[in-house]
């Protein structure tokens, strides 16, 4: 029997429909793939994430017993310095939570997963610098505050010696005026000396603006200390009281209205942190989430 040849239009047509049959039907194994990979990525990053739940809790607790440690008021406990035995917990939790970071960094991410990798690395990374911004804080705010101990009692010793005025004759005035310069220049010597202990010390962002400005007091309120002291040398000479006005103006410039909105910018700024670590979870969740309906 002769074999029958087959129309020219009729074979493109059934080619046509082979060759879209053929496409369907990778496309549909395509897209069963991507499906497993994308729930195969939301499985081993979830794996991680939860690992991450050791160290963040340790973050938590040791920022909770720093605070509670430092509501009682005291530079030390149980003979440690505050804030010792926080830090090592909190390098130790930034240290874990740095290598889980890269272990998620590590895990390849199908297209439709990409922007919650994305997402959940921001995340990873926000979580580790706001373990090392704890950690700096609860060293700092101990020691800032131990550096600045001095002050009060150097303060008060001066405030004594310069309320002095009783002096009867060329002789006691003169004396008067010799003892109100050392006076003057010991609590000199007391500022610089805290000056330089604050000078070595790093402090976190949130303390930055509070630490310049102390030291610019500090430095202030030692130079306008050694102004009195050469005047007071010399028997009141030149404007004493516009001296005694600098030094008073450098001793409450850290309680200046410049200085406060400075501190509350940075409070605020170190409370956006918290918030956008709050907010970009909430993400995570709802992108995860859309990803695991579109698997199922």
């Amino acid at each position: 029997m002769k074999a029958r040849v087959m129309p020219a239009a009729l074979a493109a047509v059934l080619s046509a429909g082979c060759v879209g049959l053929l496409v369907g039907g990778c496309g549909g194994e395509r897209s069963q793939s991507q499906r497993r990979a994308v729930a195969q990525y939301i499985k081993q990053a979830g794996e991680i994430e939860a690992q991450l739940a050791t160290p963040l809790a340790a973050v938590t607790q040791a920022g909770a017993d720093f605070a509670s440690d430092r509501s009682g008021g005291q530079a030390t406990s149980g003979g440690r310095v505050l804030g010792n035995s926080e830090e090592y917990t909190l390098l130790r939790a930034w240290a874990a939570i740095e290598s889980l970071r890269r272990r998620l960094a590590a895990v390849q991410a199908p297209a439709p997963a990409a922007r919650l990798r994305t997402m959940l690395l921001e995340l990873t990374d926000l979580e580790a610098r706001s373990t090392r911004e704890v950690a700096s804080l609860v060293v700092f705010v101990p020691r800032f505050a131990a550096a600045l101990a001095p002050l009060g009692p150097a303060t008060q010793r001066l405030e004594v010696t310069l309320s002095q005025r009783s002096a009867y004759g060329a002789a006691a005035v003169a004396a008067a005026y010799a003892s109100k310069a050392t006076a003057l220049r010991r609590f000199q010597r007391a500022v610089n000396a805290i000056r330089g202990q604050l000078e070595h010390m790093r402090p976190p962002a949130v303390s930055e603006s509070g630490y310049r400005a102390q030291l610019a007091a500090l430095a202030g309120m030692s130079a306008s200390a050694g102004k009195l002291a050469t005047a007071l040398d010399g028997g009141a000479q030149g404007d004493v009281q516009q001296l005694l006005t600098e030094f008073d103006r450098a001793a409450l410039s850290t309680r200046s209205r410049a200085v406060q909105k400075a501190q509350i910018a940075s409070i605020r700024a170190y409370d956006a942190q918290s918030e956008k670590l709050a907010e970009l979870s909430t993400q995570i969740d709802r992108e995860r989430q859309r990803l695991a309906d579109t698997v199922h």
